[in-house]
């Protein structure tokens, strides 16, 4: 199976030599729990992206320090459209962070300035809607967050899978062929530590000490959530068959 990487974002260069870049890390993780994947890595940053949605059987789209708010930016606004299209297709795409905010707005919901702001460090999210492709089952995950934007409404066909204390849409399933999620399972804890670290300036000071101290007090569970990608990207949905519905007569 092909994945298509939509890169929306370069790492830093004072991270980036020890820990690459962010299409890296996915592949890093999703091969780890499945090497039967194919990557092709398009800079949709810099205005690159596929010539047709069929180059590729599934998609995922990365990160980004840009802001899908404003729909100020040439780039961003191809890129929703391209997303648009990959949701009319129903082909699988998977959203982190940047690229959640994106297939939101892709699909009908509006991305908005979160009303807690910052939001940094290792964040727990609390499963309320299991989906088919979620095994091994988990009733929460920790994953890192940065992001002071976050989706403020969903468009039609979108299932909440898993929010956090300050973010109501943490992991959202739209139909059965798009998955996002607002934090970074692609991260590794020394990563995020490191961006935390180079990206101090930017938070406000009380947010960056929980941040910093959360990665002492958490684990960040990319392998499971890797999983759970890996399944959904290549598998259907399995229908529910008669008998074992507990209610019907024998």
């Amino acid at each position: 199976m092909r994945i298509g990487i939509l890169q929306c974002d370069d790492v830093r260069s004072t991270l980036s030599a020890q820990f690459g870049e962010y299409p890296d890390m996915i592949k890093k993780h999703l091969s780890a729990v499945d090497d039967h994947f194919d990557y092709t890595v398009y800079k949709a940053h810099e205005g690159i992206l596929p010539d047709s949605i069929d180059e590729c059987d599934g998609y995922m789209i990365t990160g980004s320090r840009c802001s899908v708010v404003k729909h100020d930016e040439l780039w961003i606004n191809q890129l929703i459209g391209f997303v648009a299209k990959l949701h009319k297709a129903k082909i699988k795409t998977i959203g982190i962070c940047f690229g959640h905010q994106v297939i939101a707005e892709a699909t009908g919901g509006k991305v908005e300035r979160a009303d807690c702001g910052w939001q940094i460090g290792v964040h727990e999210f609390t499963i309320c809607e299991p989906a088919w492709f979620m095994q091994p089952a988990a009733t929460s995950f920790y994953v890192p967050m940065f992001c002071e934007d976050q989706v403020g409404s969903l468009g039609s066909d979108a299932t909440v899978l898993a929010k956090g204390k300050c973010c109501e849409f943490g992991l959202v399933l739209y139909g059965e062929h798009m998955l996002t999620i607002q934090g970074h399972p692609e991260f590794s804890k020394a990563f995020a530590k490191g961006l935390l670290n180079v990206r101090q300036d930017e938070f406000p000071s009380k947010r960056y000490e929980i941040g910093s101290e959360s990665f002492a007090q958490n684990t960040i569970d990319s392998m499971l959530i890797f999983q759970w990608f890996a399944q959904f990207l290549t598998q259907a949905k399995v229908p529910r068959q008669p008998d074992d519905n507990p209610f019907l007569p024998v």
